[in-house]
């Protein structure tokens, strides 16, 4: 579980949370507005959300070890690609194409099957454990890649991390077995509807589970993209937003591993309730900043944020291997990222948007909070059946 986790922090932690550090000093580089690096943001959602179905089935059948050692390749050629940009064009490019797939397929999908298919007893909270560490290492990370960015400049900082992505390809050479052979789905529910993919996509539950994980993602990706500039915005520097956004991250770990505690005991009906409840807080945190703009709803911000990197993904991982099956877990999981694709596309890029249109990231907060009202009444209709087991 570490070693999954400590891959998550240092690729993905870097593409969804340090990237906040870059996008400012892109922009005046590029000469170009907070709009259109969003833009190449949010296009590389729909990479990678393209991408994550075509991840899911090649980690179901082949394993996870060949599919992350060619994400965190590609992943590094593509930050290569990245400090080498000139135009919006050929950023698309390098970080739209390149980096949001190379990321795909190296740090999400296949590693969540990897947990989920070794441990059963305790997966919620070695899915917590995971989730921890990748948010620990996140922690450290965003400061530091703030300060780098100040240092050697956003370039250099992108072939810095090509080379620490390819100083981690040992992990997964190393210690992933070259196949892992499915489990074989457990009595109930899962074993029922672990047949084909086409039984699991006419099942209502899989949509109110995709509808509420794509606004929470959306809303997640979006406000993150933009926390740092939202707190330079208000007075901070850099380094102290990018000190207090590594503060927020390293906040989702209580919150993961309440969930993960949660998960192992609770019966699996309470899930849907538990993360509803979660969900309308971390709306009505968001909401604070929305309606009174300030320094500490600005912190509310940041705690809430901490709320919403936490307990979601998790609770969302354990429901689908419990409704869907262990056999097709990266597939279903695939197909779930490939449906966040409309909100964390666009979510970034209203947010860039709004603030160069109204000089403020208050309308976006706002837009964003209604969003988590939604995804916490549709993931609260969802229902385990009385006869289904944990698996």
């Amino acid at each position: 579980m570490t070693t999954t986790g400590v891959l998550t922090g240092f690729g993905h932690g870097f593409v969804a949370f340090a990237v906040s550090a870059l996008l400012k000093p892109i922009a005046l580089d590029l000469e170009t507005s907070r709009g259109a690096v969003s833009t190449a943001i949010g296009l590389g959602r729909l990479a990678s959300g393209i991408a994550s179905p075509i991840v899911g089935r090649a980690t179901d059948r082949s394993g996870a070890r060949g599919v992350v050692v060619l994400g965190m390749v590609l992943t590094a050629l593509g930050l290569v690609a990245l400090g080498f940009v000139q135009t919006e064009a050929t950023l698309y490019l390098a970080w739209s194409v390149l980096v949001s797939a190379g990321v795909a397929a190296g740090f999400t999908v296949a590693l969540d099957k990897l947990v989920v298919a070794s441990i059963r007893e305790t997966r919620g909270m070695a899915l917590a454990m995971r989730f921890s560490v990748a948010a620990v290492v996140s922690t450290l990370l965003v400061p530091f890649v703030t300060v780098l960015v100040d240092t050697v400049g956003w370039r250099n900082t992108c072939f810095i991390w090509a080379l620490v992505i390819l100083a981690l390809l040992p992990i997964p050479l190393l210690t992933f077995e070259r196949h892992t052979p499915p489990q074989p789905p457990a009595s109930g529910i899962a074993k029922n509807s672990a047949g084909t993919v086409r039984s699991i996509l006419v099942q209502p539950a899989l949509w109110l589970i995709a509808f509420a994980f794509m606004a929470q993602a959306a809303v997640v990706t979006g406000l993150s993209v933009h926390l740092v500039p939202l707190m330079t915005d208000n007075g901070l520097t850099a380094t102290i937003a990018g000190t207090l956004f590594g503060g927020m991250i390293l906040l989702s770990v209580p919150v993961r591993l309440l969930a993960g505690v949660v998960a192992d005991r609770a019966p699996i009906s309470v899930l849907p309730i538990f993360l509803a409840i979660l969900l309308v807080l971390e709306a009505v945190a968001i909401a604070s900043f929305a309606l009174a703009p300030s320094f500490a709803t600005m912190l509310v911000v940041v705690l809430a944020l901490g709320i919403g990197a936490g307990a979601p993904t998790l609770v969302v991982l354990l429901l689908c291997a419990h409704l869907f099956g262990e056999d097709r877990f990266a597939t279903v999981q695939g197909a779930l990222m490939f449906m966040q694709v409309p909100g964390t596309m666009v979510a970034p890029i209203v947010a860039g948007l709004v603030h160069d249109w109204t000089g403020s990231y208050q309308a976006a907060v706002a837009i964003f909070s209604i969003a988590l009202g939604a995804a916490a009444l549709a993931i609260g209709c969802v229902r385990v059946p009385v006869l289904a087991h944990r698996t």
